[in-house]
Parts: structure tokens; sequence; C-alpha cells
């Protein structure tokens, strides 16, 4: 056999050893920003109550914690959360409909109860995170505001699609980043007075435990510093929980501690 053969013998056995890379997928339509908000908000709609667990962190300047998380929620203001230490005991239990709330420590079997306001519910929310917004976040719930949005961007480099709300003194209101593909919500920023960011939300993992809902939290405040990291193990959509799936049944020798009003 010849040099020049041989020589195509190689070529012939290098290229049947590479693997063809596969093409890339098609670029996303762009589509109108009333469409594109339709389609979120529908979804938003198909989520009524949840029951998820996972890793849960929560960060503040008050109290840190870190262990499964076992939630369950109900729209608009129902939500109970345990967090459970390496060897499942109870490191702290929070519930509230809305009007009250109730936190547990077992450690420290004290029970503190009084009304749901930001500084009482700050022992799970930030305070620049209301009840409402937060059963959302928990479920990839972007965007928060009603009706159409103000602006609309789409970055073909990046398959992202932009929507921005403004207040009525054009000041920035929230911002909501949506991948093209799956229209999946990864990014939202939610402003105060003034264009001032009261907290960010990044959403990952889309689909891991349900269709169209995020499997990886992560909401951060400023001002009060807080975050608050979520990573679903599980999740169930619609479950049919009970008025007792959602409130504490806390132990009878806890001693029971008011909040402030």
């Amino acid at each position: 056999m010849n040099l020049r053969n041989l020589a195509w013998l190689a070529v012939l056995f290098s290229l049947g050893g590479c693997r063809a890379l596969p093409p890339a997928p098609p670029p996303a339509a762009v589509i109108s920003a009333e469409e594109l908000t339709s389609r979120l908000q529908a979804r938003q709609r198909e989520v009524q109550s949840f029951q998820a667990k996972g890793r849960l962190t929560f960060l503040s300047p008050e109290r840190n914690y870190s262990g499964t998380g076992l939630l369950k929620g109900r729209a608009p203001t129902t939500l109970r959360v345990d967090v459970l230490d390496f060897l499942g005991r109870s490191l702290m239990s929070f519930a509230s409909d809305g009007v009250e709330v109730q936190v547990l420590f077992p450690k420290e079997e004290k029970l503190f109860r009084g009304k749901a306001t930001p500084g009482n519910l700050a022992a799970l929310i930030p305070p620049a995170v209301t009840l409402p917004q937060v059963l959302r976040l928990l479920v990839g719930g972007l965007p928060l505001s009603l009706g159409a949005p103000d602006g609309f961007a789409y970055d073909p480099s990046q398959g992202d699609y932009l929507l921005e709300w403004r207040q009525a003194d054009g000041s920035l209101k929230e911002r909501v980043w949506v991948k093209a593909q799956g229209l999946d919500p990864f990014k939202g920023e939610w402003y105060g007075d003034a264009g001032r960011l009261r907290f960010s939300v990044e959403l990952a993992d889309f689909g891991g435990q349900a269709p169209h809902l995020p499997g990886q939290i992560t909401l951060r405040t400023e001002t009060p510093k807080a975050e608050l990291r979520l990573f679903y193990r599980e999740m169930q959509v619609n479950p049919p929980l009970t008025a007792a799936d959602l409130t504490l049944q806390p132990p009878p020798a806890v001693a029971v501690v008011p909040l402030d009003p």
C-alpha cells in the first residue's frame, strides 16, 4: 500500500471517529409584549396552592438558619414553612394567613404570635417583600405587576425578553427577564419610591420538579439586607391542603410571646 492510500485511510478513520455537533436550535420567534404577559399570567392562575420540600437557607441581621424546608402555600396569603435540621428535628415553624403570624422556635420553647405586619413576618419574609408576593415567587409567579408592560425588548444574542413596568412618575416599578425558549421568567426586580430597588429574585432549574416551575429560587433584599434561598427536591401543584396543613399545633408547654402590634 502506497503513502497516498495510507493518507486517505487516515482521513477516513479520523472522520469516522468524530461526532458531528448538533445543529443550533432555531431562534425563538419574537412575540408581542401583550402575548408574552398573557402567557405568564395564565401560568400563574394555574397554581393556586403548592406543597414542596427542599433545602432552605435564610440569612438576615436578626437570625440565620438552614435546613430541610417543608413548604405549604395557598394563594393569595396563606403560607406555612417548617425548617428541620439534618436529624429531622424542628428548628423553626412559620405560619401566616395574612392576618396573623405564628413563629415557633422549639429549642427556645417559645411561640411568637401577632399581627401579620412586615416586622412580624420578618422571621421568614424580608420586610421589603409582601406575603402575597412571596407566595407568587415561591412558584416562579412573575411578573408581579398587573396590566400590560410599559417596555418590551428582545435580545437575540441571549435569547431573552425584557419586560418593564413603570410607576406614575415614570420611575421603574418592575423588570422581568424571560427566556425565549420555554418562556420561563428567570430574573426579576421590584422597585419602590423614586425607583429604588426593593428586592430581586433569581429563578433556575425550570421543569425539574413541575412543568414551568423553578427548582431554585434566590430572593434578596438590600434594606434590610436579607436573603432567602430554596433548592426544591419535591414539588406538588394544587394539592388538597386542609386548614390543619396550613396552621401550627404547638406543644402545650410552649410559652406564647406576643409580637409587637
